[in-house]
């Protein structure tokens, strides 16, 4: 796992802080655990999905693009700029398998998760990102602005749009009607992600998925999931994953 290798020194300071919580996710990962959960809700394999989670290490001009920019990140500490996190491969690979023609995204940064959802646009030849990012600088290089890491190359596929999701969001979500995936990755209050996935949820297509990262910051998640009862429920790497009825 290419991926696993890459973030080891990530994994080694989480396990100082978070010792059961990183022991349980090593485990998942030997016994392939999130692989099998994730293959049964994209329709694909286990061995698939793994396959998935390594190729944007496994892409020379990708991988050697991002890590020529590992230090610039690591001047603006923030989970979203750890280019090798598993939780940031599971969107990856969902988008990979199910292959999207409309992916909703809030929060960006730096970009390295636009960027991957890119790169698997790009490799499925198809589907386009829209991004919400409120651009405060606060989580940002200094000197750089929201999204700078994406490649020039796979820039054709995105829209960015920079504001207040409670404004943009209602708005974008109306002018696509239907997406297939919609991902919370901004601030992560209780009241902004209930906020997003209320907003998102009636646009997502029946067996379309809603991502919420860092869902176990508050009870956002949770309290949506019982209301709105979706066909598949589950938290993995504190990305709240929900499947569409």
């Amino acid at each position: 796992m290419r991926w696993l290798r890459r973030n080891l020194k990530n994994r080694f300071r989480r396990a100082l802080r978070h010792p059961t919580y990183t022991a349980k996710a090593l485990l998942d990962d030997l016994l392939g655990r999130d692989e099998r959960f994730l293959a049964s809700i994209l329709g694909s394999t286990p061995e698939d999905v793994r396959t998935f989670l390594n190729e944007p290490s496994t892409r020379a001009d990708f991988a050697a693009y991002i890590r020529s920019h590992d230090a610039t990140l690591r001047t603006a500490f923030h989970p979203g700029n750890d280019a090798y996190a598993k939780k940031m491969l599971i969107q990856y690979a969902a988008v990979r398998a199910i292959k999207p023609e409309i992916i909703v995204e809030t929060g960006v940064a730096s970009g390295i998760s636009s960027a991957h959802l890119l790169l698997a646009c790009h490799l499925n030849g198809k589907g386009r990102l829209y991004s919400i990012d409120i651009d405060n600088g606060e989580y940002l290089p200094p000197g750089k602005s929201t999204g700078w890491i994406v490649p020039n190359y796979l820039r054709s596929k995105w829209t960015l749009q920079l504001g207040d999701s409670r404004e943009l969001l209602p708005k974008l979500l109306t002018q696509l009607g239907i997406v297939d995936i919609f991902i919370h990755d901004s601030s992560h209050t209780y009241e902004l992600m209930k906020f997003e996935i209320n907003q998102s949820y009636p646009h997502i297509r029946p067996g379309g998925l809603l991502l919420t990262d860092d869902s176990n910051f508050n009870s956002a998640h949770a309290e949506c999931v019982e209301a709105l009862k979706p066909a598949t429920a589950r938290v993995i790497r504190n990305v709240g994953i929900m499947k569409k009825q």
